[in-house]
């Protein structure tokens, strides 16, 4: 939770919540990865990409259950948002990351992010997506 709000969440606040199950899907899509135990369904990660004004840039976000990361699902998942973009015909998707994040800035640097240190603690990660 730390790593995608940066920041330890012990209760969100149902505004908080309701804003995350309510999307615009004008502008954002969510895509959910669920694992299936003991007759339940459990969500083990999420991605999303919102649309900026002008819908040439979109902005993605990407979380992964703990006990379900080192799987590949992180992988997956931006993999997933990177044919999402390009689909969508965006010039550029991009994420904040916290600097000490280092599964997810290993992650978007191997499939040629632009890295840019923010400041002591966070990184944007950009990806042309018409190069």
């Amino acid at each position: 939770m730390r790593f995608r709000f940066f920041q330890v969440i012990k209760e969100m606040p149902h505004e908080t919540l309701t804003r995350y199950c309510n999307i615009d899907y004008d502008r954002e899509i969510a895509i959910v990865a669920e694992v299936a135990e003991d007759n339940d369904r459990k969500i083990s990660g999420v991605a999303r990409l919102i649309l900026q004004p002008g819908r040439k840039h979109g902005e993605f976000a990407v979380v992964v259950g703990d006990q379900w990361q080192g799987l590949g699902l992180g992988s997956k998942l931006v993999e997933l948002v990177i044919a999402l973009g390009r689909e969508m015909g965006l010039d550029t998707i991009y994420g904040d990351v916290l600097s000490n994040n280092h599964k997810m800035l290993h992650l978007c640097a191997s499939r040629d992010f632009k890295m840019d240190v923010i400041d002591d603690e966070m990184t944007k990660a950009t990806l042309d997506l018409k190069a």
